[in-house]
């Protein structure tokens, strides 16, 4: 049993010999030739032509202030041209991203940056596009349709290339106490969408795993529908222990950690986040189908977490008689802004 295998035991809706962390069992990318969001820090546009502007210290890009890529949505095919995912240099792309990859110990995992609401309100603010999913629901189906076949054939790419085990796909549909939509509306135009994408991950033989931020507890029945494969990050307003009670055999959670309260809270300490990491993994390890990675906007909390997992899996490691790697070093990027810094990689 390697760590790969164990953390695959997660992913499978079973309980691992050890607790599995995507921080020290897996490796990730987003994939750099792909021109979507900001290249670098400083003001650039993408392929969709969305303005984003990502600066030092932010805890992620942001469209540019002032901008809108789509003033009407229903004349949306006149003013957008829907990058063509094929003119990508997806072996170049492949061979510099996946290169220091351990794909026989470690799960392997692509993010998808971006996802179907998500780009839906890049281009148009997120005021015009939940109203366009109320007021104007056939050009709002015309653009989420065209965007599902643009995310569809880049996955199929990233399939061909990458290779990975895992697609780990963003889209937010919640604030952090209520869902951006009613559930009538979610159902209705992204729902259809999404199972197009989460249908096409499994074709072509990868986990589907599905982050979305803020409250989206109400959606949980109907993402085991979709098969979605596990979810994360889990904030604490969604109450990820009673939904792992409930749901646990059909779907693996990722995360449930007090990222707000505590982990990335400003002026939070090393004993502070130790003693969180340390109390998630107590609480929501047993029986298994879950993995211990918090969202990390303050890649901080990396020696905290790897420090309560390493107490924590000491006697279920000896009991499996595994040996683990020595401990990884502090991680002073995050995956997403390694990627938008020239000539640098995560250490995960």
């Amino acid at each position: 049993m390697n760590a790969k295998e164990n953390i695959l035991m997660a992913y499978r809706h079973e309980e691992p010999l050890w607790v599995p962390s995507q921080t020290t069992d897996q490796d990730t990318c987003l994939p750099t030739i792909v021109m979507e969001g900001p290249k670098g820090y400083g003001v650039t546009v993408d392929a969709f032509g969305v303005s984003w502007t990502f600066a030092e210290g932010m805890e992620g890009p942001m469209v540019t202030r002032g901008t809108k890529r789509l003033e009407d949505i229903t004349a949306w095919r006149a003013h957008l041209k829907i990058p063509d995912p094929k003119s990508y240099d997806w072996e170049r792309g492949a061979r510099e991203d996946t290169a220091q990859w351990d794909r026989e110990n470690k799960l392997s995992s692509v993010i998808i940056i971006n996802g179907l609401f998500e780009q839906f309100h890049a281009m148009t603010g997120v005021e015009d596009a939940l109203c366009g999913l109320l007021m104007e629901e056939e050009a709002s189906e015309d653009l989420l349709g065209a965007l599902t076949d643009y995310r569809i054939e880049e996955i199929k790419l990233i399939a061909q290339y990458y290779k990975p085990d895992k697609i780990q796909f963003h889209d937010d549909y919640g604030s952090n106490d209520r869902m951006f939509m009613s559930l009538e509306t979610w159902r209705n135009m992204i729902k259809p969408h999404l199972k197009r994408i989460v249908d096409t991950v499994h074709s072509q033989g990868m986990l589907y795993e599905h982050h979305s931020c803020g409250y989206i507890a109400p959606l949980i029945e109907d993402f085991i529908e979709l098969g979605i494969d596990a979810l994360n990050p889990l904030q604490l307003s969604n109450h990820p222990y009673e939904l792992k009670q409930k749901y646990g055999k059909q779907i693996c959670f990722v995360g449930g950690f007090d990222n707000q309260g505590i982990l990335d809270r400003q002026g939070a300490g090393y004993r502070e986040r130790y003693e969180e990491c340390l109390y998630r993994i107590g609480l929501m390890a047993p029986g298994g189908s879950w993995v211990a990675e918090p969202a990390m906007i303050d890649p901080g909390i990396t020696g905290p977490l790897v420090d309560a997992l390493y107490e924590y899996n000491a006697p279920l490691w000896e009991k499996a008689g595994y040996c683990p790697p020595e401990k990884p070093k502090q991680m002073t990027r995050t995956a997403y802004t390694a990627a938008h810094e020239d000539g640098t990689k995560t250490d995960f």
